[in-house]
Formats: C-alpha cells, sequence, structure tokens
C-alpha cells in the first residue's frame, strides 16, 4: 500500500531529514513503530501524521512541526489491521450507548443515556443528542442558527450550532457541552434538575458528640463533668424522623436527659419547601424564633440556585487550653466541640431558628468559664424578582420546660420579589390574648441592601393591656473593589408597651403586671460587623450594643487581624464587653471584661511537614498569660495529630499539657491532659455514628444533617475514600461519608493508591445529589480475581494489531490490546481455564486458556495465546458475541 510523506516545500533546516526518517521507520513495520517510549520523547510540539480519514495522529515529539502521513496499513505490516478509528476520535469511545453525567456549561444537567455513534462528515464517533436531552440542558431550541426536529434522536451539536463544542472524559464518565449563552434559557449558578435530586436509602441512625472533663484542685473537691449530644433519626422515602437530645452529668448534681426536639421532616420539590411535625423552632425572617409543638411549612433556600441561598453564622473566639466550646441559642444548647488553644472559628453551626442570639461558653482544661454573646438575626429582606419566600406554623407555644404556660398560636410571614431591586414583606402572629402584624419592604441600592420592618403588638397579659411598636432597620453591602463584607442590623422600640409573643407568655407565667415585668423588653439594639482584606490579611469587627427599657444595657466589641509574613503566620485579636444588670432590690450592677490575645504559628523543617510551633500572649484586667507549643501529625502510617505546651497564668502558675487525636472509619477521637502546679485535669472527646441499613451496621464520623453511604459490590473491605481522612469500607463493602451538601453535587471518589492487586473499581467517581436529611447512596462496581497478561498473537506468531478488543465469555470487556499484543487483564479468583474473545477490524477469534497454579507474591502471571484464522467482519456484525472461530488456541504459561 502507499505511504504519504510530504513536508512544506518552503522550509528547509533538519525539517526534510525528519520527515524522511519518519517515511523509513513507516516502512519498518509495527516494531519500529512501537519502539519508542513515551519517556524517551524530547520536550516540543509534537509531529503529526495523517491516517486513511485524515485524522492527525501524533507518532512522535520533535522540536519543531514536521508534517508527515502515512497509510495505517503499515503500522503493522499486515494486510488486515486494527480499525483504530475510534481510538484516534477526539472523543476516544467506542460506538454505542455509555451513561454519562453531562455538563452543560459547566453546570451539570444530568446523568443520561447517550448513543455514541460515527459522524460520516469527519470520520469521528460523537454524541449523538436528543432534543430533550438538550432542553433538560438549558438549550433554548428556538434560539439556535439550525433549529432541530424535535423528533430527531441523533442531534449533532455543531450540526445546530456552528460553535457549540463537545469533550467527553471517558476516565469519568463526564460530557462537557459548551454552547454560546445567547442560545441558552435563564439557568441560575449551581442549579441541579430537581430529577436527579436523590431521597437516599432507607436507614437508622444515632450521631453522637461526647465530652468528657476530671478536675482536680489542690486542697479542694475533684470534679467530672460528662456532655454528651445525641441525634438519632429514621429515613424512610422523603421522610426524616428526628430527635435531639442533650445528656449531662458531673459530680455532685444529678444526671439529666433532655429531649430538645422530635419531629418528622418531609421535602417538597414542587414549592421547594420544608415541612415539619412536631417540636422545633419558628423560622421567619420578621419575628422572633421560639420553639413550639406544631406543625410549620417554610420554603428552602438550599433547593434555588447558589445566588438565591440563605445565611449561618460563623462563631469566632480564642481559648487559652484545650477547652470545650458550647453554644446556646434561646437558652437550648444547640453545639459543643472541643478545640485547641489559640483562635478558633466554627462554621458548621445550625442555628434553630432565624433570630436570636448566640451564647458562647469557653470552658478551659482548668474548668474555668467564659462566656461570649454573639448577635444573630437575618439579612436584609430581599428575594428575586417574582420569588415568593414564606413562613407557615401552627401549635403550642413550648418556651422551656420550666413553664407551665403552653398556650396555642398561628402565625406566618411571607417576602416577595416585586423588582429585581425591591421586595416587600408581610406577616401575622396570634395567641391567646397577643396579636401583631408586620409590614416591611427591601431595596438593593448601589450603596448595599437595606430593608426596614416594623411590628405593631398588642398583649392582653393578667389583665394589663399593652400595645407597641418596634422598628428594624438592616443593612448589608459587599464592596467589590475593596474585597470588603459590611452589615448592619438596627432594632428600636418605640414604645415601651411592644412585646414578642415570647415575652408575652413569659408575663402570663409570671402572673403580674409589673412595672418589672413590662418594662424589660428591648428598647434600642445595634449589631454591626465587618470582614476586610488588608494587604495578605483579613480585619474582622463585630460590635453589639443593646439597651432594655429598664436602662440595663449590654456591649460587645471584638477585633481581629490575622497574616502571613514569611513563614510565620499571626493573629491579632481584641475582645471587649460590658454588661449593666438589674437586682430585685433596685440599682444595677455592671461587669466588664477586656481581652488583648496574640497567636504566632511557625511551620517546622522542610515544607509539607506538617508540624508547627506557635506561641500565644494573652492580655486581661487579671493579668497576662502566655503559651508556647508545637502541633503536628505523628510519623505513622494512620493521621494522628499531637499537641505539647506550656503556659503561664495571670497568676503567675505554670502548667503543661499534652494532647491527641485522630480520625478512623468508626469515629474522631481526642484526649488531653494537663499538669498545674495547682491542678491537673483530663479531658476526652470522642465523635460519631451508628449506621443501620439495607446492607447491614456500620460505624461511622460524626454525621452532618445529610450525609452519603458509599457502596463497593462486592464487598471489598479496607478501601479509602478520598477527601474523608479515616473513611473507608467496612466488612460488608459500606462506607459512612459524613456530610454532604443537599440538594447540589456532591462527588465521591475512591483512593486506589492502597487497593490490592487483585481488585478492580470500576468508574471511581460517582456523583451523589442528596435531598435535604437523606442519607445518599453511591455504589462502585469491583472486580476480584487473578490478574493475567496475555500477549496475542496471530498463526505467524505476529502481535495481534494495537487496539483490538478482549472480552470474557460472557461478554465482559477484558482490555484493549498494547502495541505488542499483550493485555493485561483481571479474571475471577476461582477461574482456572476458559476462552477470551478478540476483535479488530471486524475479525473474530475465540482462544482457550488454561491457568498455571497460583504463586504468592506473584503480582501477576503471562500467558502467549495464539488467535489464528482471522474471519472477515461480515460474518459477525450482526450478532455481537458470536463465535467466529471454533477452534481453541495452544496456551504456554510462562512465569513473571
Amino acid at each position: 500500500m502507499p505511504s504519504y510523506c510530504h513536508y512544506p516545500p518552503s522550509r528547509f533546516h533538519l525539517r526534510p531529514l525528519l520527515s524522511a526518517v519518519v517515511c523509513a521507520l513507516q516502512a519498518m513495520g509495527g516494531a519500529a513503530w512501537a519502539a519508542p517510549s513515551p519517556a524517551a520523547q524530547p520536550e516540543g510540539k509534537p509531529s503529526v501524521s495523517q491516517n486513511e480519514q485524515g485524522r492527525p495522529v501524533q507518532v512522535a515529539a520533535l522540536d519543531t512541526p514536521v508534517t508527515v502521513g502515512f497509510n495505517t496499513a503499515f503500522l503493522y505490516g499486515m494486510t488486515s489491521t486494527a480499525d483504530l478509528r475510534s481510538l484516534l476520535a477526539g472523543t476516544g469511545v467506542p460506538p454505542g450507548i455509555q451513561r454519562v453525567d453531562l455538563y452543560m456549561n459547566q453546570t451539570l444537567a444530568g446523568r443520561l443515556d447517550v448513543e455514541f455513534s460515527l459522524n460520516e462528515k469527519t470520520g469521528d464517533v460523537e454524541p449523538c443528542f436528543t432534543a430533550q436531552m438538550l432542553v433538560q440542558a438549558g438549550v433554548d431550541l428556538a434560539k439556535l442558527p439550525n433549529p432541530p426536529d424535535k423528533t430527531e434522536t441523533c442531534i449533532r451539536l455543531p450540526d445546530v450550532a456552528p460553535d457549540a463544542s463537545v469533550v467527553y472524559d471517558m476516565a469519568n464518565l463526564r460530557l462537557t457541552a459548551s454552547m454560546p449563552q445567547t442560545y441558552m434559557t435563564s439557568l441560575h449558578r449551581g442549579y441541579i434538575d430537581p430529577s436527579l435530586w436523590d431521597s437516599g436509602a432507607n436507614v437508622g441512625f444515632l450521631n453522637y458528640s461526647l465530652n468528657v472533663r476530671q478536675n482536680h484542685a489542690r486542697g479542694r473537691h475533684s470534679g467530672r463533668d460528662l456532655t454528651a449530644s445525641l441525634r438519632s433519626g429514621v429515613n424512610i422515602g422523603a421522610w426524616r424522623l428526628r430527635n435531639d437530645s442533650f445528656l449531662t452529668s458531673g459530680s455532685g448534681r444529678q444526671t439529666r436527659f433532655k429531649s430538645q426536639n422530635t419531629y418528622l421532616q418531609r421535602g417538597f420539590s414542587s414549592i421547594k419547601s420544608q415541612m415539619v411535625l412536631g417540636e422545633t423552632y419558628t423560622y421567619s425572617s420578621l419575628f422572633d424564633s421560639f420553639r413550639f409543638l406544631g406543625m410549620q411549612l417554610a420554603s428552602d433556600d438550599a433547593m434555588r440556585p447558589d445566588d438565591e441561598q440563605g445565611y449561618a453564622p460563623v462563631v469566632r473566639g480564642s481559648a487559652d487550653s484545650n477547652a470545650t466550646i458550647e453554644i446556646r441559642q434561646n437558652g437550648y444548647l444547640i453545639y459543643t466541640t472541643s478545640v485547641s488553644p489559640g483562635p478558633f472559628a466554627i462554621t458548621d453551626l445550625q442555628p434553630s431558628g432565624a433570630n436570636g442570639d448566640l451564647e458562647i461558653t469557653i470552658i478551659e482544661a482548668n474548668g474555668s468559664r467564659r462566656t461570649l454573646r454573639q448577635a444573630f438575626s437575618s439579612p436584609p429582606l430581599m428575594v428575586r424578582q417574582g420569588r415568593v419566600k414564606y413562613d407557615v406554623a401552627a401549635g403550642q407555644i413550648r418556651l422551656n420546660d420550666r413553664l407551665r404556660e403552653r398556650p396555642n398560636f398561628l402565625g406566618g410571614s411571607m417576602i416577595y420579589g416585586v423588582t429585581a431591586d425591591t421586595s416587600i414583606a408581610a406577616g401575622a402572629q396570634a395567641s391567646s390574648g397577643y396579636q401583631s402584624i408586620s409590614l416591611g419592604a427591601g431595596l438593593n441600592t448601589r450603596l448595599g441592601a437595606i430593608s426596614v420592618d416594623g411590628i405593631h403588638s398588642r398583649s392582653d397579659s393578667a389583665g394589663a393591656k399593652t400595645s407597641g411598636d418596634r422598628v428594624n432597620l438592616r443593612y448589608a453591602k459587599f464592596v467589590e473593589a475593596t474585597g470588603s463584607n459590611v452589615s448592619v442590623n438596627v432594632q428600636r422600640g418605640l414604645r415601651e408597651g411592644f412585646s414578642t409573643l415570647s415575652d408575652h407568655v413569659q408575663r402570663r407565667q409570671n402572673r403580674a403586671g409589673s412595672r418589672w415585668n413590662l418594662g424589660s423588653g428591648t428598647r434600642q439594639r445595634v449589631d454591626a460587623s465587618l470582614a476586610q482584606p488588608v494587604g495578605r490579611g483579613y480585619v474582622y469587627l463585630n460590635g453589639s450594643y443593646g439597651k432594655n427599657w429598664d436602662d440595663t444595657s449590654s456591649r460587645s466589641l471584638s477585633l481581629a487581624y490575622n497574616n502571613t509574613v514569611g513563614k510565620v503566620t499571626y493573629n491579632l485579636s481584641y475582645s471587649q464587653s460590658r454588661n449593666v444588670y438589674a437586682s430585685w432590690r433596685g440599682g444595677s450592677t455592671a461587669r466588664r471584661d477586656n481581652t488583648l490575645m496574640l497567636t504566632l504559628s511557625i511551620p517546622l523543617g522542610s515544607q509539607g511537614n506538617s508540624s508547627h510551633a506557635f506561641a500565644t500572649m494573652s492580655r486581661q484586667s487579671q493579668g497576662t498569660s502566655a503559651q508556647a507549643g508545637v502541633s503536628g501529625l505523628l510519623p505513622i502510617e494512620r493521621e494522628v495529630t499531637y499537641t505539647v505546651t506550656g503556659s503561664r497564668d495571670a497568676d503567675g502558675q505554670y502548667d503543661g499539657s499534652i494532647g491527641m487525636g485522630t480520625a478512623t472509619s468508626f469515629g474522631r477521637l481526642s484526649a488531653s491532659y494537663t499538669q498545674g502546679s495547682q491542678y491537673r485535669a483530663s479531658n476526652f472527646s470522642a465523635s460519631g455514628s451508628v449506621v443501620a441499613h439495607a446492607g447491614g451496621v456500620n460505624l461511622g464520623q460524626g454525621l452532618g444533617e445529610t450525609f452519603l453511604l458509599a457502596k463497593v459490590e462486592p464487598p471489598v473491605s479496607g478501601v479509602a475514600v478520598s477527601s474523608f481522612a479515616g473513611v473507608e469500607t467496612g466488612r460488608n463493602g459500606y462506607a459512612i461519608i459524613p456530610s454532604a451538601t443537599p440538594f447540589r453535587g456532591n462527588w465521591v471518589s475512591i483512593n486506589t493508591e492502597g487497593l490490592a492487586k487483585n481488585i478492580d473499581i470500576h468508574n471511581g467517581m460517582q456523583l451523589a445529589v442528596p435531598t435535604r436529611g437523606a442519607a445518599g447512596l453511591v455504589e462502585f462496581k469491583a472486580d476480584t480475581g487473578r490478574r493475567v497478561q496475555f500477549e496475542l498473537r496471530t498463526a505467524e506468531g505476529k502481535p495481534l494489531p494495537f487496539g483490538a478488543t478482549v472480552d470474557d465469555w460472557d461478554g465482559r470487556r477484558l482490555g484493549i490490546t498494547d502495541p505488542r499484543g499483550r493485555v493485561l487483564t483481571l479474571l475471577p479468583g476461582d477461574r482456572e481455564h476458559g476462552e477470551i474473545d478478540v476483535r479488530w477490524s471486524g475479525a473474530t477469534c475465540r482462544v482457550a486458556y488454561a491457568l498455571p497454579p497460583k504463586v504468592e507474591g506473584e503480582n501477576y502471571q503471562r500467558l502467549t495465546l495464539e488467535c489464528a484464522q482471522p474471519i472477515p467482519p461480515v460474518l459477525d456484525q450482526d450478532v455481537p458475541g458470536s463465535l467466529a472461530i471454533r477452534k481453541p488456541g495452544r496456551a504456554a504459561p510462562e512465569a513473571s
């Protein structure tokens, strides 16, 4: 057959010589073609060759471009060569139907069965789309330059829009399409089609977080405290049953178990809302939140695109030692965790309502406690044009267990987007002896988003009738030029008689209309925050001021700056609080607390070493304290963190502590011990979960609201899940992935580096889109068996062509031959002999093999097989998997 070699005549230097060399190599056959090693290729632009269809094929990497051409028949010197068109095509996928994740303009459109077929115009194997697929991906068919017929079953994107393109990642089964925005419908960032949402598996679980502290002070009684937060739940279909409980115990006090909430929850995608039945908290943008028993139906922002999401606070502070953090809202413990010395930031907090200050208690290793307050309120009343955000609740008010007064109530609120920059809001609440109504509006301007709402209330409590008004002003602004985030909330009571529904219930409980009870409400309140990048660092400023009608007040201010200079990271923070309390005997008392803290952190050793040295100095009204230590990872296989510190407190007392922690597949564990001149203390923390499901029972790390189950079938233990330290499959092949984002794409990948040599994981990356509270299930197909390398040759002893497919007798694809006719396969572990089907250029042969006995420690075995008597493609086209060759080949075992 002819060989087509050419180069541009206008250029000289080395290009003609190199072209001639490449042409000579073509004539030498497959051995010369296969000889170069990829590792030996010099840097530079690759030379390009043309096959019979004119498809560019990289054959070498040269310093300068060389254009050559040849017929693929010369690759192997055979008259019957492999059809490499599907392998050389841009998609790199053979014809057929593939289940892929379709991305349109980097947005997930769905997991679809897409047919790949040969495009006669281009000679490439390309995906075929249907009109329904394009509509699901957000394409507006009417806007396309060449609108397709809606009944057409094979639409090529470049045919309907010349600027469109498609790229297929066969390894991850990801099909990425690009379409000019002008031909797209309006889809928001982060949008995922609700048809992909998964309600998850039916499960039952128990999530726990345990903290045990033991203190022994010289000359005083020893004390032990235990705090445990428990969340149990059952998922059946789209229904979620939940219970939140807390267990507290300690020396000298009674063990107390408190069930805080028990409720049944279900989401409705059609109205993008969540329904809750049971004990829960009201969630309203206009009214204060409170606990009740009943029913609530409210909009769920997470069901909407990213640019319509809600808000959650970040709690920042600093600890002097290995401390326990407890966060309460409306008097209820909603969060507990352990932190290391120095600054901390809690970002995974889930408030119990839309409003209500957070009370942060820092319990140090020596048992001392510090309490901070952080304001929390929802952002300005703004929604997108035409959108309605609402909440409706009814039931029995249950502020706390001490109140016997539990009246029924009915309430609701709504925000509507009138224009792109204007929203209006309204709401009402009613209970026995109480009514309130609220009206408000939000406006988006160049200066920021601002909203104003007013509430008028009427209360008849124990014969004392009062009425009053309160105005709320909320402001938020992100300054793109400076990166500043600013928010301000101002609350002002216009008349002393204003009361919230919670105030009204408490006054009914007190059975009094005294000045004390009526005048203790909030008169004015200001909360402000600023986050500002400065150089390479960041400044955080938070301030709060509140004053009541009885002249009691509170004020707090916190300022922090962090930055990195060279290898040194430092954090400078200042906090101030002042509270004025009233007493029953008249008068008032004031309490002040000021803290200035500097923290330094320096990496030890070379880059990649996880150890750090740190130092902290703190100045308070009681005096100055200092601390220094080292933290990092122990040099062992399992990740174990350590912290060693020494410190001096404001009283001049010294102590030292050591702490360790690790993340395992069954939970996170940490422990610390502190020894001082006047005391010693120990702390132990454990968090984890127990999950029961159709595949058995598994232990896991602490669960978030939404989590995932990873299943490897058939079961393989010890398979690690990437991105989650310590997460791996148990003996039943399941792993508990502790957290996932609801209504968003969560990619789960298998870490194949630690897999045994006799295990293969198919499609090691899977996508899950769980609904809120779901236990999403992702499944991975595993193959276990014996590694065998077949070297396939023709009757003349020549290697089979590159690209020949090798299938097991049941049609399962084992692999594709390399340029030397070799294919590395994974056969079933109990297989000692069998047959394989080989196909290339339409020809087929069946070859019998017999495996030698297993050799301990052997990675794989080698067999040389003869594949004889090629059959014309026409005999095998209509019946895939049919046998073209009945005569078995000869197998010759060879040790590896």
